[in-house]
């Protein structure tokens, strides 16, 4: 049994969610509602995706695990890429009165958020804060 821990990536999926709540609500306040939505959808698509890979590449840790870290790692970005592309698609067929440059731009900020925020968690491979 390993004593390593892992990351607390939990932190970069509320971060890319409280900063897509943010832009919907500042899209609602200076533009309009379907502006507003458009960016939620966009957010969304950015952080659902993230979420499902979080939960599959922290599954298994340790030197004995190392196959099965890689093919969740694997598993995890395949299903996240998969799943990315299955709700812009369905955004774009479904939703009528989409603006498509706020889905984008929703899409494109919260994606940023979860790069730089997965820089700035502090990680200890032996649990331990430094």
């Amino acid at each position: 049994m390993s004593n390593l821990k892992a990351p607390p990536v939990y932190k970069v999926i509320v971060a890319q969610l409280a900063v897509t709540s943010f832009v919907a609500a500042i899209s609602l306040i200076f533009s309009n509602t379907t502006t507003a939505y458009s960016a939620l959808l966009g957010g969304l698509i950015s952080a659902l995706p993230n979420s499902y890979f979080a939960l599959h590449a922290f599954r298994y840790q340790g030197a004995r695990s190392a196959e099965k870290v890689v093919k969740s790692f694997m598993k995890g970005e395949l299903g996240k890429i998969l799943i990315t592309l299955v709700l812009f698609a369905l955004s774009f067929a479904l939703i009528t009165n989409l603006n498509e440059i706020a889905l984008i731009l929703g899409f494109v900020i919260t994606h940023f958020v979860g790069v730089m925020m997965s820089g700035f968690i502090n990680f200890s491979p032996s649990g331990n804060k430094t």
